[in-house]
C-alpha cells in the first residue's frame, strides 16, 4: 500500500499497470503504459521507469531514456500517470525485433512487471537501441 508521504514512491503492488498501442500514424510506433494508483494513499509516481523489452528468442534488452526532462507527478488513489516508449516503425516487413513482452519498473521501485506487447504495434525499425522511453505524465 502507498501509505507515506505524498512524496513517497507508488509501491509496484499498489498499481495496475498495463501497455497499448498508441501508435500516432505508419511510420511513427508509440506505446502508452499507464498506472492507475489502485492504493488508499497519495504517493509519487515521478521521473522514468525501467523498461525492457523481451524478445522471443527470451532475451531482454533495455530501453534508452529519450531527451526529456522528468516532470513531478502525483497520484492520488484511482489517479493515473502514463510514460511512452517511442520508436520508428519498419514498414518492409523484414524487421529482426520480435517483441514479447515489455518488462516495467516503476519509477523508485525494483519490483518488475511484466506487460504483453501490444498486438498492434508496428514492428521496431532497427534494434531496440532505436526505443526510447519518456518519464512519466499525468493523463489529464
Amino acid at each position: 500500500m502507498c501509505t507515506r508521504t505524498s512524496d513517497a514512491a507508488a509501491p509496484t503492488e499498489d498499481l495496475a499497470i498495463d501497455a497499448t498501442d498508441a501508435a500516432p500514424d505508419e511510420d511513427s510506433g508509440g506505446i502508452d503504459i499507464t498506472m492507475i494508483n489502485r492504493g488508499s494513499t497519495t504517493c509519487s509516481a515521478t521521473g522514468f521507469a525501467g523498461v525492457d523489452i523481451k524478445d522471443a528468442d527470451n532475451t531482454s534488452n533495455p530501453i534508452e531514456r529519450g531527451q526529456a526532462q522528468p516532470r513531478i507527478t502525483t497520484l492520488k488513489p484511482g489517479d493515473a500517470a502514463v510514460f511512452n516508449l517511442a520508436y520508428d516503425i519498419d514498414n518492409t516487413g523484414n524487421s529482426l525485433a520480435s517483441p514479447t513482452n515489455i518488462l516495467v519498473t516503476p519509477p523508485n521501485e525494483t519490483h518488475i512487471v511484466t506487460l504483453e506487447w501490444p498486438a498492434r504495434a508496428g514492428d521496431i525499425k532497427g534494434a531496440y537501441t532505436d526505443v526510447e522511453v519518456y518519464p512519466t505524465h499525468t493523463t489529464e
